[in-house]
């Protein structure tokens, strides 16, 4: 389908939502979208393309909760950062920092904000009175009730996320960390950062570039860019034993959970039920991080 035809398709698709926002008496804020409550596809089904950490696929409710539409972008931030004195987002490596001098260099304004800790994306969530969504909730709002495997379908598509495979215009796989290198490091990928990414170094897009990826709710992003900080803590495990129920992830743990790829992963990451995690003082040139809300 044509990008025309898809956006034709979409504008009644997105007034639906809103109108649902209306007769369940809930006001959608300003860019955010309205998941309604209800049942979801959550995981991988076994015998198809999911991980262990996806296993086993089950049938979640999820209660009605509001998401942004977009990624926190370094535009957000640095309203944040001038508002409360927090860091400014950086990168051990200098390079691969694009903020100067407290704020973010010319023409990163509208890009998602990344080199940003799970603390940091949950400090700035609570600061404008909102929260991170949970991974169950992230994971609705990318793939619908069906549980299709992209935000934007089943079908793989190159031209539908910034990703490896977006870059090299070919799908890319990445079958162990000396493959990753391979490619970002000293080959094809790290010749087209080199000679098209910021700094030379990283190849973020403007929220929003791909509108023909939207997911179900009309949520964008949700499938590679950067990846996004969720509240939960990241047990592989997990799935095995959860509640049905609005699960909220373990009650403990050492690392966090990340959600939807980045522009540095291949095709497997971008699927909407992959699951990613850091450690929470990390700051990754390919993690950022959306906020979510009660409807309540």
């Amino acid at each position: 389908m044509s990008n025309l035809r898809r956006g034709l398709y979409l504008c009644p698709l997105l007034c639906l939502y809103v109108w649902v926002g209306v007769l369940l008496g809930a006001v959608v804020p300003e860019g955010m979208a309205l998941v309604p409550a209800g049942e979801f596809f959550m995981g991988s089904p076994a015998g198809q393309d999911g991980l262990p950490d996806e296993h086993p696929q089950r049938r979640v409710y999820i209660g009605a909760f509001f998401i942004d539409q977009y990624e926190t972008t370094n535009q957000d931030y640095l309203a944040f950062v001038r508002a409360t004195g927090h860091r400014m987002p950086e990168n051990n490596t200098p390079a691969s920092t694009v903020w100067k001098d407290g704020i973010p260099i010319e023409g990163v304004e509208r890009h998602p904000v990344f080199n940003v800790s799970w603390t940091d994306a949950d400090t700035y969530c609570h600061w404008i009175g909102k929260r991170l969504p949970t991974e169950a909730e992230w994971e609705k709002a990318a793939r619908g009730v069906e549980g299709q495997r992209y935000p934007w379908g089943n079908d793989w598509d190159i031209q539908m996320g910034n990703s490896a495979s977006y870059w090299a215009g070919r799908t890319v796989q990445f079958d162990s960390g000396a493959d990753w290198d391979a490619f970002w490091m000293k080959g094809e990928g790290a010749a087209i950062a080199k000679g098209r990414g910021i700094n030379g170094e990283v190849l973020t897009m403007p929220v929003g570039s791909f509108p023909s990826a939207v997911s179900p709710y009309g949520i964008y992003d949700m499938a590679g860019n950067v990846a996004e900080w969720v509240q939960d803590w990241y047990d592989p495990n997990y799935y095995r034993s959860a509640p049905l129920t609005n699960p909220g992830g373990p009650d403990r743990g050492a690392i966090k959970s990340m959600r939807g790829g980045s522009w540095l992963k291949p095709a497997v990451s971008l699927r909407a039920a992959d699951r990613d995690w850091g450690t929470m003082d990390s700051r990754p040139s390919g993690t950022g991080f959306r906020c979510a809300k009660d409807s309540y």
